[in-house]
């Protein structure tokens, strides 16, 4: 018995390490992918692209084959893009993540999510400081309902859409944000 609990012990800390390390996702949450730990990162154009939360929300959504795997879906996750948006909600996600709930200024009814992961699942990405500093200042803005925001990050396609935008397609993980209003 104490062979097999050892044994299961050691299973257990090797699926978490090939986890942390972007080789393993549990179901199709694509944890790599979202956290910037993938294979794919490196073909990731960092240079910002200039849109819309509208442009986003239209773009069309890949077939359901696409979530399978650890692989970006080019080309719109192996880009970064800018947005200004009009900040509608902040939420605290139950995997960890902030989640920035953005409105089209232009176009109220698109709606998209940007997610700041929480670094301590993103161990690994090289991006542990930037996280946790866009958390710090979205955690110095938390009344900001209804202010322009600057958010940069790389396109995402999720596999359940959580109600925002229709195609799932959302900035995760958020490189850069900033607080347009003046205070």
């Amino acid at each position: 018995m104490r062979r097999l609990l050892l044994l299961l012990l050691a299973l257990l800390l090797i699926c978490l390490l090939l986890f942390a390390a972007g080789v393993m996702d549990f179901g199709l949450f694509r944890w790599p992918v979202k956290t910037f730990r993938d294979r794919d990162r490196g073909r990731v154009w960092m240079k910002p692209v200039d849109t819309t939360v509208a442009a986003l929300t239209r773009l069309p959504r890949p077939p359901n084959e696409s979530f399978h795997g650890l692989t970006r879906i080019a080309p719109e996750e192996l880009s970064v893009y800018r947005v200004r948006a009009k900040l509608r909600r902040i939420l605290d996600g139950a995997d960890g993540d902030i989640h920035l709930i953005l409105d089209d200024p232009a176009e109220p009814s698109r709606t998209m999510i940007a997610e700041i992961p929480n670094p301590l699942f993103a161990v690994g990405s090289g991006l542990g400081r930037v996280f946790s500093a866009e958390r710090a200042e979205v955690r110095r803005h938390s009344r900001a309902r209804g202010e322009m925001v600057e958010v940069i990050g790389i396109g995402f396609f999720d596999y359940y859409p959580t109600g925002h935008a229709s195609n799932g397609f959302e900035l995760h993980p958020v490189l850069g944000l900033k607080f347009l209003n003046k205070r």
